[in-house]
Parts: structure tokens; C-alpha cells; sequence
């Protein structure tokens, strides 16, 4: 849906350096065809909107089959966008191709130029003109033109002429065209129905003037003499400075315009008007009577903040709550002697004062040793053993069932089985250290013998080294903070010269 210009044409027609003139896009131009292999878009603006200019490669005149990729792009591009088509030809021919052969190419691909607007545009102007033309040349215009409706338009990319009227033109023939194609769809049927522009009708001969009330004419009275009494005295003020300059024969003065009458006169005014016996009043806009003005509010009335009893309103929400009051005593709100506190009442109050005092005990114990323990108390009995073998055997004994028999057997082995204590591992001494013959040092562990060890570790220490000598540090253990201030440079007196190194 973005506004798209669309520039087709053969090859060295001008295409590319037309939107290097209209966009701010920079496009290679070359003296050679093909120069364009892909498309290029520009941006540009025109009635405060965005448009986009689309630059296509050249397209030679042969069958569909026969064209290469790069044209294939530009016939893609005609086929599938939205867009204005601005057809270039060269009435000149040096793009090396014949202004027949130009028309023969328009034909070809004319019907991807199917419900899109479509521009055909006459390059290099500077070089052949219209007037210009062969008879034969003259009449392939006519027939284009012909064809499109509208006269072929004229410009030159070199010295600019007519480049504007191109992309005005295109620009305004695309606004139309989507603007009909909006009326042509069935979403405008809906907005027309909504739509009724009201004609009024005169209902009788009687005239109905526009009534003015007649304060309203007064006051517009009264500002018309005053702006004519305004500009009286600027004439006048003009006629008196025009003498202060005579007599001061050439001197340079500076006149201050007279301030007008009746004028509101602002906090500067004044300020000019008094100059050192200026001070600023901030209390003589308050909405209080003069007398009161300039009274002095205090703060704090026998310790108390008045800020905090300033109530307008306290006298009528007093009688709201005596009235409120007195409705409740009238009904026997407080008459009914019946107690609120049950036989299990009391009960209740002694645990819960209980559970407080409790539970302030274990805060202040937690306070006390700095610690977070549970709130909740986890002083429970260990839950008892349930099973054992006496009780297994007395049941069995009591279900009928020998059990005098069962030294050795499994349920009466309660402890741990005494198996053989396992044997400590051999272990080996490898560079000074003793270590676990099981075990391979982590060094060594995935390395194919003791030389690729010996490799790798070089290779460790000076990749250590080097990340390490850039700070300055002997090692990843190295801790040292170097002086930062040394005495030899922050002490004595300074000399001429440079003192960024201090």
C-alpha cells in the first residue's frame, strides 16, 4: 500500500540517474548498459507524504524465456507492485537502441502495465528535442501518445529540466487513481451511507438577521476609539522623537515608546518605573481584605500545628455527630444491659494472653541471640517406636505360632552387619605429591604421554603470562596495589609546561 513510482525502460535510458535527482538514494551511473543489476529504492517526499521510487535494471526486447535474471527482477516488479509506471524512452538513441525498438519493448511488456497509472517519459531533451524529431520518430509519439491518452512528457536528467514536472506529475496521477480505486470498492458504500451533507433551504420570505446584543456592539464601539486614540498618539510620538533628533544634531539616542492607556501594567513595568526602590510584593494578589494582608501567620500555636486543625466545615460535622448521638440514645442504643462475653469468653482471653506473652518472649529471645527462629514452637514429643522384635513375637506367639526357635534369624538382626572393613587404596607419589593410584591427575587426564603434558603446560603458563604481565600482575594470586600517588610526581612546585600527567 505505499505510494510507488515505478521506472521501466531499456537499459542507458536514464532510469538511475533520474531517482539520483528526485530521491536520496545514490545509484551507480555508468556510460555502459546494465550498470543496474538489482532494484533500488529512494525515498522522497511530496505534499508532506513519503513516496518510494523503485529504480528496475534495463530490458532488452526478446521472448520471456530468453531473459536473465536481472531482468526477470524488473519484470517481477511490474507484475506484482502497486505502482505508478514511469516508462522511459530516448528519442536521442544513445542507450544503442532505436526509438522503434523502445515502442516495439513498450508493446511487449504492456500488459503488466494492466490497472496501473502509466507515465511515458522522453529523456535527454538537452541532446533531440520534441521539435527536433524525424517525421517517423514524430509519428511513434503520436501513437504512444495515443495509446495513453496524454502527451509524452520531456526532461533532462543533466541539466534538470523538466525532472520536477515529471515527478509532480506522477505523483499526482498516482493520489488520483487510488483515490478512484477507493470509490470503485465496496468499503465506500458503507462511508457514503454515513455521510449526509445538509443543504439548508429558505422556509419563508421573512429575513432573520444575525443578532448582535447591544453590550457586545457598545464594547466593540468603545475598542475601535480606543485603537483610534492608540495610533493618534504613536503619530505623535513619531513626530516627537523625529524633533529630539534634529537638535541633537547627529547624536545617538535611544526612545522608549510611551506605554499605551489603559494598558494592565505588569511586574516589570513597575520594576522599570521604580528601579532601586523596587522590592517584590507577593501578598497583594491574596484573596483577603487589605486590612488582612499582610498579617503574619503563625505556625505553631502552644506546641501544636495550626496547619492540622484547619477545618471549615468542623461546626456542621459536630452537629451531624451530637444529632447522630442523641437519635442513638433516643432508640436505646446503650440501654440493653445484656453482656456480650459467653462462659467460654474468659477462657479464650487467658489463652490468647497467654500465646502474646509467649510469642514476645521467643521475639525478644530471637532479638537477644541474633537469631531467626521458628515462630511457631517445635518442642513436640519424638514419636515412639511402634515396631520391635519382642512385640513381633509375642503377636506370632499369640496367633499360635513357635517362635522359640528363631535365634539367628533375619528379623532379629537389629544392628548393622559386621561385613569386612574395606581395604585402603595404594597409593603413588607423582611429582612430589602423593595421590590416589585410581585416580589420574586432572593434568594428565585425556594427554597421550608425558610429552604432550610437558607441551600443554607451556602452553598453559605463558597464555597465563600473557593475560596476566598486561595488568602488570605476577599471577592469578597476586594482589598488589601498586603507589598511586608517587611523591616524585604529585610533591614540589610545578614548572611550565604539560601537567596532564599529574
Amino acid at each position: 500500500n505505499t505510494r510507488t513510482l515505478l521506472i521501466t525502460g531499456f537499459p542507458n535510458v536514464g532510469k538511475s540517474s533520474f531517482i539520483n535527482k528526485i530521491t536520496r538514494a545514490d545509484v551507480e551511473v555508468q556510460p555502459y548498459a546494465f550498470t543496474t543489476k538489482s532494484l533500488y529504492v529512494g525515498h522522497t517526499d511530496y505534499k508532506y507524504l513519503r513516496w518510494q521510487v523503485v529504480d528496475t535494471p534495463g530490458i532488452l526486447d526478446h521472448p520471456l524465456e530468453e531473459r536473465n535474471t536481472i531482468e526477470m527482477q524488473a519484470i517481477t516488479a511490474l507484475a506484482h507492485l502497486r505502482a505508478i509506471v514511469l516508462y522511459f524512452v530516448d528519442p536521442s538513441e544513445q542507450c544503442g537502441h532505436t526509438l522503434s525498438q523502445q515502442k516495439a519493448l513498450f508493446d511487449n511488456i504492456k500488459p503488466l502495465f494492466n490497472n496501473k497509472p502509466l507515465l511515458v517519459v522522453s529523456n535527454k531533451c538537452d541532446v533531440l528535442t520534441r521539435s527536433e524529431l524525424t517525421p517517423d520518430k514524430e509519428e511513434i509519439f503520436k501513437e504512444l501518445e495515443k495509446e495513453l491518452g496524454r502527451d509524452i512528457m520531456e526532461m533532462s536528467t543533466v541539466t534538470e529540466a523538466g525532472v520536477m514536472d515529471v515527478k509532480s506529475t506522477a505523483c499526482e496521477t498516482l493520489l488520483q487513481h487510488r483515490v478512484e480505486a477507493k470509490f470503485r470498492s465496496k468499503k465506500v458504500e458503507g462511508i457514503l451511507n454515513r455521510l449526509h451533507v445538509t443543504d439548508p433551504a429558505a422556509r419563508d420570505n421573512k429575513e432573520r438577521p444575525a443578532f448582535i446584543p447591544e453590550a457586545a456592539l457598545r464594547k466593540r464601539q468603545e475598542k475601535l476609539q480606543q485603537k483610534e486614540e492608540d495610533e493618534e498618539e504613536e503619530e505623535d510620538d513619531d513626530d516627537e522623537s523625529e524633533d529630539m533628533e534634529e537638535i541633537q544634531d547627529g547624536a545617538i539616542t535611544t526612545l522608549v515608546p510611551k506605554k499605551k492607556k489603559n494598558k494592565f501594567k505588569t511586574e516589570r513595568d513597575i520594576e522599570l518605573e521604580l528601579g532601586d526602590d523596587y522590592s517584590i510584593d507577593l501578598k497583594k494578589k491574596y484573596d483577603l481584605p487589605d486590612d488582612q494582608k499582610y498579617d503574619v501567620i503563625p505556625e505553631t500555636w502552644n506546641g501544636h500545628n495550626i496547619a492540622d486543625y484547619i477545618d471549615p466545615d468542623i461546626m456542621e460535622k459536630l452537629e451531624a455527630l451530637e444529632k447522630e448521638e442523641e437519635a442513638r440514645e433516643r432508640a436505646g442504643f446503650y440501654d440493653s444491659e445484656e453482656s456480650e462475653e459467653d462462659e467460654s469468653y474468659a477462657e479464650i482471653k487467658e489463652l490468647a494472653g497467654k500465646i502474646r506473652y509467649k510469642k514476645g518472649q521467643m521475639k525478644m529471645d530471637r532479638i537477644i541471640d541474633n537469631t531467626k527462629k521458628p515462630v511457631l514452637p517445635r518442642n513436640t514429643v519424638a514419636k515412639k517406636r511402634e515396631r520391635s522384635v519382642s512385640r513381633l513375637k509375642r503377636e506370632f506367639e499369640d496367633l499360635g505360632v513357635d517362635m522359640k526357635d528363631s535365634k539367628g534369624a533375619h528379623f532379629t538382626r537389629t544392628g548393622r552387619s559386621t561385613s569386612r572393613p574395606a581395604l585402603k587404596r595404594a597409593k603413588v607419589e607423582v611429582d612430589g605429591q602423593v595421590r590416589s593410584l585410581s585416580r589420574r591427575p586432572r593434568d594428565q587426564s585425556g594427554v597421550k604421554d608425558a610429552t604432550q603434558v610437558k607441551k600443554l603446560k607451556k602452553i598453559a603458563n605463558k597464555a597465563r603470562n600473557k593475560t596476566f604481565s598486561a595488568h602488570g600482575k605476577a599471577g592469578e594470586s597476586d594482589r598488589h596495589i601498586a603507589v598511586k600517588k608517587p611523591k616524585h610526581l604529585f610533591s614540589g612546585k610545578r614548572k611550565m609546561g604539560k601537567t596532564d600527567r599529574r
